[in-house]
């Protein structure tokens, strides 16, 4: 039973959620940010970004994604500490950004204590906009027939210890195999690659990665480093998004050489599905598309704007690509 309790912890949650139950368009209209939890000034140019953006855009928001690094402060007074309210629900205008906040964890949750607070923020607050039901859960749009899931993932492997990390990993190929929406995002705080100065995860290739093929997850979004990136890696049937431009304070790039895009500056994503396609727009914190792409069902991937590759800054750690990565085959089944 207990590998299935996120699930369940999910379910209970999210079919109280009516704004998924309202989700009755063709489109399904997903944000996505992370590492924004800085209470500085750059979150709050991002925040009215976001606000501004939701405000004009035509079709309604079904939800932010949200993966990690929620808050880079402690919080000495738990749930009740007064920066629920400064960096989160008030930080995100609630009459302009009025959908959930679908949470994942970051190494930095994990320092404090945090990750057990966020935890019991949203168990004690069900009418929040911040959903944190479980350390990894999923997320159908719409709950009948749904357009899109998201499997919303913890990539903190040592905080989570390695029997938890197991649970996660078979809860994950579980759900991966059931059926799912036309689309499959997988969203955690670490990438699998990054072109910025964390640099890519060795790990999770070997660990996810043969999942993400196994079942031909279209994105896999995440942060950690702290800026902008679309990444198409060779052989790989997935669409790396990088959307680590929340507020925290931006990050030097190693390199440029893989794309089509890797943007110092701080802003976020929004994931606009229909039962053909994706659109995928990076907004930067001023409020300007800065890159647009289009993805079809068989991978093929159209950029429509094109914004470009940072100079690297030199780097003596360039050289070191993660530890050992997974290197899919060519091909991949149909799903």
């Amino acid at each position: 039973m207990r590998l299935f309790r996120p699930l369940l912890i999910c379910s209970i949650i999210i079919s109280c959620c009516s704004w998924l139950s309202a989700a009755d368009t063709a489109d399904v209209n997903l944000l996505s940010m992370g590492d924004w939890g800085s209470g500085t000034a750059d979150q709050r140019a991002v925040a009215n970004a976001l606000a501004k953006y939701a405000s004009a855009n035509k079709q309604p928001f079904d939800g932010m994604l949200l993966v990690g690094d929620n808050f880079y402060m402690k919080l000495p007074k738990g749930i009740d500490d007064p920066a629920w309210q400064s960096v989160f629900e008030q930080m995100y205008d609630p009459s302009r950004l009025n959908f959930p906040f679908f949470a994942a964890l970051g190494n930095h949750d994990y320092q404090d204590g945090k990750d057990a607070i966020e935890l019991a923020y949203a168990k004690a607050h069900p009418e929040s906009r911040w959903k944190l039901p479980a350390r990894w859960y999923r997320i159908d749009v719409p709950q009948e027939k749904p357009l899109v899931t998201v499997l919303m993932l913890d990539s903190d492997k040592d905080p989570l210890g390695k029997a938890r990390w197991e649970e996660q990993k078979k809860w994950m190929e579980t759900e991966l195999a059931k059926p799912r929406g036309t689309w499959t995002l997988c969203c955690a705080h670490h990438p699998l690659f990054s072109n910025g100065g964390h640099g890519d995860n060795g790990l999770l290739q070997q660990e996810w990665g043969p999942l993400l093929v196994k079942y031909n997850v279209d994105f896999y979004v995440c942060g950690h480093d702290h800026d902008l990136q679309h990444l198409q890696i060779p052989n790989w049937f997935t669409s790396f998004v990088l959307v680590g431009g929340g507020g925290a304070d931006v990050h030097l790039m190693r390199h440029d050489d893989r794309g089509p895009l890797s943007r110092l500056t701080h802003g976020f994503g929004h994931f606009d599905f229909t039962p053909q396609s994706v659109t995928v727009k990076f907004i930067t914190e001023d409020g300007n598309i800065l890159h647009e792409f289009k993805r079809d069902k068989s991978g093929k991937v159209q950029v429509i704007i094109n914004g470009g590759d940072d100079k690297a800054a030199p780097n003596p750690l360039a050289a070191l690509e993660g530890f050992g990565g997974y290197t899919p085959p060519a091909t991949q089944p149909s799903k």
